[in-house]
């Protein structure tokens, strides 16, 4: 089992943000030890991990709550969880697409500068 601690230092997340999730029902409620402290399994380090992932890609706090309560209800909402992860990946990819254009932008701009032009 893992302190907060350990396992903010793993998924590379802040103790705050574990604990927002765990209020926010993301992340099951943590077992405690002795000392009232919070442990982890894992398995929840992973989903932690996911959860991160979920949130870089720009995924809402709520849209990653729905997809947590979908799994846990089990296979039956297979389809929809797979729904919701496609539609994620396809901001993504869009979002992806942009920067590209931004980053060409930026070329064109800097090939000005580098031939002396002004503008």
């Amino acid at each position: 089992m893992l302190t907060i601690g350990e396992v903010a230092k793993k998924v590379e997340i802040s103790i705050g943000a574990i604990r927002f999730y765990e209020r926010k029902g993301l992340l099951k409620p943590a077992a405690r030890n002795e000392q009232n402290n919070r442990l982890y399994l894992e398995d929840d380090l992973n989903w932690l991990v996911f959860i991160k992932c979920l949130r870089e890609t720009g995924m809402s706090v709520e849209d990653i709550k729905k997809y947590y309560d979908q799994v846990n209800e089990g296979t039956s909402t297979l389809k929809e969880r797979t729904k919701l992860i496609e539609g994620q990946k396809q901001k993504l990819l869009n979002d992806i697409e942009e920067k590209k254009a931004q980053l060409v932008h930026l070329d064109n701009k800097l090939e000005r500068y580098y031939r002396g032009e002004n503008y």
